[in-house]
């Protein structure tokens, strides 16, 4: 899912098309209608991603390709052929257009500029098809194997973003560290491996047992990075402090990232971070430096004895949020800020949601207050706030370890009091 600086909203799916939704309530068509279906692959599309100008659309795919489409012509313009596996994430240059980076599960990452390694098209069907200008081999290979002995297993590379100018982060599924490279510049070891120029320290509990990361979302400002980690904790970072490892953590006992398809997304102000869930729920945490001596840490004596996220808390202060109930029957995997501060999920139950906050939570607490009477909650779904009775399958103990949020509600964001609009994604016939 992917989204720019208009309020349209592109959501790929498993058939390989991508539907562009108005995400503005009071712009036609709304949003439970597509604005426009683009085709696009024959394969399920897993990333989105839209260049700083709004003109072009890359699109990370199962069959192996990047396809980057012309949105004002809906017209694909480049094929980007170089990965042997599902490519996970792509992602533009947020100054340049022409360039994009990208990974996979061949353990790859790969630059790609648009005006360069121009290959011939012998099926003519009116694009341009590219090889990468860089390929960083073994990206998460591990640095501390024997010399002159390359790794036989293959890491995936499961997120990327780009950070301060020119260099950009990837993640793994086996560890929470971060890699940072300059693309400029990228040397490779006795063994063909690349070799980064930084790499993060891991978190301290991570030592025991290590975690993958899902996701990868920087701050506006590029101050900041915020992993989605596969222990179900979102880690925050330094972007110019990264070898000390994170400086803090975010959790809520609904986050649960089962699977790696569990995504973040940063608001576009700076303001929060949204997460999937396998839950069914979406979670919003506050990350503005204003919130960070209010009540929204809680202490390692608030944590049940032996618990991950006990562990976490010896380490770093750990901020709590809130969590969207009633939000989906299945996995939410993606989640995107609009434009305008809107966000949007989509689930694994083939809808997407926009979630609103423009009435000061008029309507929220309505839905809070009042229950079910006369279908008043058919198809809506709110933010819950601390001590209210969970709805739906948020009802069910969702850790053993959870804990309830520790925070005052008054002293958090007023985010929390959304509302949703549904849209239909099946597959067409």
């Amino acid at each position: 899912m992917g989204d720019g600086r208009n309020p349209l909203v592109a959501i790929g799916d498993e058939t390989g098309a991508i539907r562009l939704l108005e995400s503005d309530k009071d712009q036609a068509p709304g949003f439970e209608t597509d604005f426009v279906r683009l085709p696009s692959h024959d394969n399920a599309i897993f990333d989105i991603s839209i260049s700083g100008d709004d003109v072009s659309m890359a699109t990370a795919c199962g069959d192996q390709k990047i396809r980057v489409m012309d949105v004002t012509k809906q017209t694909i313009t480049h094929v980007l052929d170089g990965h042997v596996s599902s490519v996970k994430q792509v992602a533009f240059e947020p100054a340049c257009p022409s360039i994009l980076a990208s990974c996979s599960r061949d353990g790859t990452a790969m630059i790609w500029d648009l005006r360069a390694n121009i290959q011939n098209c012998p099926d003519n069907k009116g694009f341009i098809a590219h090889r990468p200008v860089q390929v960083i081999r073994g990206a998460h290979a591990s640095l501390t194997a024997p010399k002159g002995r390359a790794s036989r297993s293959i890491v995936s590379v499961t997120a990327l973003a780009w950070a301060i100018p020119n260099t950009f982060l990837t993640a793994c599924e086996s560890r929470a560290e971060l890699r940072c490279w300059d693309h400029r510049s990228i040397k490779q070891d006795r063994r063909g491996n690349s070799q980064p120029c930084l790499v993060s320290a891991e978190p301290k509990h991570h030592q025991v047992r290590p975690f993958g990361i899902n996701s990868i979302s920087v701050s506006p400002d590029m101050s900041m990075a915020y992993t989605l980690c596969k222990d179900s904790i979102v880690y925050a970072w330094g972007t110019n402090l990264l070898e000390h490892g994170p400086l803090h953590a975010y959790y809520h006992p609904e986050l649960h990232a089962s699977s790696f398809y569990v995504k973040s997304d940063v608001s576009p102000d700076g303001q929060y971070l949204a997460t999937g869930s396998s839950s069914g729920s979406a979670c919003i945490f506050p990350t503005a430096p204003e919130y960070f001596n209010k009540r929204l840490y809680t202490q390692k004596t608030d944590f049940p004895e032996g618990s991950r996220v006990q562990a976490v808390s010896k380490n770093m202060p750990v901020g709590t949020g809130v969590v969207l109930v009633r939000a989906h029957n299945r996995e939410v995997t993606d989640v995107s800020w609009t434009n305008k501060g809107e966000l949007v999920t989509i689930s694994d139950d083939y809808h997407a949601r926009c979630w609103r906050s423009d009435d000061k939570g008029a309507n929220a607490q309505n839905l809070r207050e009042n229950g079910e009477e006369n279908g008043r909650r058919w198809g809506w779904g709110w933010a819950q706030l601390e001590g209210e009775k969970k709805e739906g399958r948020d009802a069910e103990s969702s850790d053993e370890n959870s804990v309830p949020p520790a925070h005052d509600p008054a002293d958090g964001p007023d985010f929390r009091e959304g509302e949703g609009d549904s849209a239909d994604l099946h597959p067409e016939e």
